[in-house]
């Protein structure tokens, strides 16, 4: 097997494709993905709609809240973007595993999926307790630009059957929107997956900055600025 080649502590552009394994490391990421997006719609929830809770709920961990129905349920626009992002990351994980046969648990034992999970890999860490909201929707905008990057590159992965990503398909991932996904290979049904989180967390970019711009012109209406 192609996988036993590849030395497990470390990875390369230059490792034989391995299309199972791939999708072993990028169900791990996908994991770690959703407990960040899980962290903040829990800290932005206790920094806006529900601030007066501050004090109780101070840790994500310490303090689970595990239904996401109380997120929604604040129906602050941030928070819900969160979930939103939330969701179509695990559908998608939800459907890797079930169509490569993977169960979650055991792969995040698997310290060959561990070490293939870094390829590509968001590396973005924020201690999002001690941040104030401002902050953290700062740095929540670009977590998603990274979650969307990094899908597209596996995207280019599998059309490619190649780890090393060809020039053109990186610098198509920079182009308006439905012309940075033509070059991937759709007829993939993996690729297509893919394509279709893609879109979906754009929209979800799309929705947040939309927020923001909203938000500017409440004030300056305010202000009597326009």
């Amino acid at each position: 097997m192609d996988t036993l080649r590849i030395k497990i502590d470390k990875i390369s552009a230059s490792d034989p494709f391995d299309q199972q394994l791939s999708i072993r490391g990028l169900i791990y990421q996908m994991t770690q993905m959703n407990s960040n997006l899980y962290e903040y719609a829990y800290y932005l929830t206790f920094k806006r709609a529900c601030k007066e809770y501050a004090d109780i709920f101070k840790d994500a961990y310490d303090m689970p809240i595990d239904e996401q129905c109380f997120f929604l349920g604040t129906g602050d626009q941030l928070v819900l973007n969160c979930c939103s992002s939330y969701d179509k990351i695990l559908s998608l994980q939800r459907e890797l595993m079930r169509r490569f046969f993977i169960d979650e648990i055991d792969n995040l034992q698997d310290k060959v999926a561990e070490v293939q999970s870094r390829r590509y890999a968001p590396y973005r860490l924020l201690y999002k307790r001690s941040k104030s909201c401002k902050r953290l929707k700062m740095q929540y905008e670009r977590t998603l630009l990274d979650y969307i990057e990094y899908l597209y590159k596996f995207a280019c992965v599998f059309t490619a059957s190649n780890y090393r990503i060809p020039l053109v398909l990186k610098r198509q991932f920079f182009k308006e929107e439905e012309a940075s996904l033509r070059l991937l290979n759709s007829d993939n049904d993996t690729v297509a997956l893919l394509i279709e989180a893609i879109i979906g967390l754009r929209a979800d970019l799309e929705a947040l900055r939309q927020l923001n711009v909203n938000k500017k012109k409440t004030r300056y209406h305010g202000n009597h600025k326009i």
